[in-house]
């Protein structure tokens, strides 16, 4: 048998409080380097109770010897029981107040900013993801092809790819028109280009829309320009006449492709200098120069003719 009474417990201090002291402080919370989270704690609803309960017993406090009840529905151990819920709210945000005042353990994005504003750093403004999306519409077989406007705001979900991912949310930043024949547009494989006189100078082929054009090889194109400064008239490689207001090219030959619906047409090659223009650019090249011309730029490309030269092969 033990020799001390049946109401001393293993604690010692014989007054049934379960080896509770309520007298020592809790521990000061330790927080290591490199936490990610803090142990600001200094009870929870567990250890609050067990306190309450064991100062009933407790020599220091004889006016609570009275209060023998430890049932649940007792008035006192309700009274108490909801002090420990109080103590454990406030311990539990008051220790998520804390992480917030540490650049490692913040969760909070006000949080951050205020830590980083401390040292001058300012973050950038978060950029909302964007993506391409495609409407298709139904067909109203009752009625036209009409035009159906998606309002501004008109809200998307992403498909997740994975379980583990979640679905995103996307609005539309601004009025959208839509028709159920564009449901289904084919990919623009060609625009139409631009033509002035100097690409007509480059280029030996042209590509026109359609193959039911009726073009055959000797046919006359007339191309009409603008006529101005800008376009080429009057300057340098235009044809004699110094005009590329006008211009008139017959049909070196015709192309046809039905697949692309285009018909190509050849242009004709520049036509090879005259006799008299040979001759006044060979008595060019060898006469003295006049007064005031500098011989060395005869050769620059600013004085040489753009007409290309074609000496005829001897027979």
């Amino acid at each position: 048998m033990s020799d001390h009474p049946d109401h001393v417990n293993s604690g010692g201090c014989g007054c049934g409080c379960g080896g509770h002291d309520e007298r020592r402080a809790p521990g000061a919370p330790h927080n290591p380097p490199g936490r990610t989270a803090l142990d600001y704690r200094v009870g929870d609803y567990g250890s609050f109770l067990a306190a309450m309960l064991d100062r009933l017993a407790s020599p220091a406090y004889p006016a609570l010897r009275g209060l023998t009840v430890r049932t649940p529905d007792d008035p006192a151990i309700g009274l108490l029981d909801a002090w420990a819920v109080l103590g454990d709210l406030l311990t539990f945000h008051s220790e998520r107040i804390a992480d917030e005042g540490y650049l490692r353990t913040a969760h909070d994005h006000r949080s951050l900013a205020l830590l980083g504003r401390l040292v001058g750093h300012v973050p950038r403004p978060g950029v909302a993801a964007d993506t391409h999306l495609a409407y298709t519409l139904d067909r109203d077989p009752r009625a036209e092809d009409v035009v159906v406007t998606i309002p501004r705001g008109a809200i998307s979900h992403s498909v997740p790819a994975a379980s583990d991912e979640e679905s995103q949310t996307f609005e539309t930043s601004e009025d959208l028109a839509a028709r159920w024949a564009w449901n289904e547009l084919a990919v623009r494989r060609r625009r139409p280009a631009l033509i002035g006189p100097d690409d007509l100078r480059r280029r030996s082929e042209l590509l026109l829309s359609g193959t039911s054009l009726g073009l055959t090889v000797g046919d006359k194109l007339l191309f009409v320009f603008g006529g101005t400064a800008e376009s080429g008239s009057g300057g340098q490689g235009a044809p004699p006449g110094g005009n590329w207001g006008r211009l008139l090219l017959p049909v070196a030959r015709v192309t046809v492709d039905r697949e692309e619906d285009v018909t190509a047409i050849g242009l004709p090659e520049s036509a090879p200098p005259s006799l008299k223009e040979l001759v006044d650019e060979v008595r060019r090249w060898i006469t003295d120069p006049e007064a005031g011309e500098d011989p060395d730029d005869w050769g620059t490309p600013s004085l040489r003719r753009t007409t290309p030269i074609r000496v005829p092969s001897a027979v």
